[in-house]
């Protein structure tokens, strides 16, 4: 793809140069109006090829784009619907808990700014909604959590905790209930809504994760895509 991008602007810029030496210098007229088009033309390029070498670029990133052969697919599941959703969660959860053990003990505490939350702040709201909303999906009251979350290895536990717990809310769900009806704080929706707000708000919060592992010299890994 390299080579296709670089041979792509090439050809471009011969052709360019090519019909700029076609076309005549001198001003033609058009109407009332006179125009040197063998300039005109140049400018136009000018912006014309940039764009589009910034086009097969982004087309060239996307087409390297590192999708594992072993990403599941819904198509032929029994409850395609659901098994999409849970993929996507699954997903996400690969990267959570990978970004999770990335960081060291000691950057937990770590913000980038005294308004947001820290590192371990985030992974413990990851979990208590997924503690909520899973027990919301599964129509019973949210387990109550007593340990301390601070260090690294309790907060990771309880993390994993939750996902495990949210892993009995996916399990067994089929697509016609997904229009069960829910409540989502003082809201009627239904379960489809929680069960893709769930895998949202996991997404929403590894974007976070991902800028303070970067900011801290580290390359966050994990999940399919």
């Amino acid at each position: 793809m390299h080579y296709f991008t670089k041979n792509f602007f090439c050809t471009i810029r011969n052709s360019i140069e090519m019909l700029t030496r076609l076309i005549p210098s001198q001003s033609t007229r058009v109407g009332t109006c006179r125009f040197v088009l063998a300039p005109m033309f140049r400018s136009i390029a000018r912006v014309v090829v940039p764009v589009g070498v910034v086009s097969v670029s982004v087309l060239a990133s996307l087409a390297n784009a590192q999708i594992a052969p072993d990403m599941p697919n819904p198509i032929k599941a029994p409850n395609p619907l659901t098994t999409t959703i849970s993929i996507f969660r699954s997903n996400m959860q690969d990267k959570i808990m990978k970004a999770a053990e990335a960081m060291p003990d000691s950057k937990y505490s770590y913000r980038p700014t005294k308004d947001v939350r820290s590192f371990a702040e985030i992974l413990n709201h990851v979990a208590d909604i997924s503690y909520y909303l899973c027990a919301n999906a599964k129509n019973e009251a949210r387990p109550v959590i007593a340990t301390e979350k601070n260090s690294k290895p309790e907060i990771i536990a309880y993390l994993k905790g939750a996902f495990e717990y949210c892993d009995g809310a996916y399990s067994g769900f089929t697509d016609a209930h997904l229009n069960d009806p829910a409540d989502f704080w003082g809201h009627n929706t239904n379960k489809m809504f929680i069960l893709t707000q769930l895998a949202s708000h996991d997404a929403l919060h590894y974007g976070n994760l991902v800028t303070y592992l970067r900011l801290n010299d580290l390359t966050p890994s994990g999940g399919w895509f």
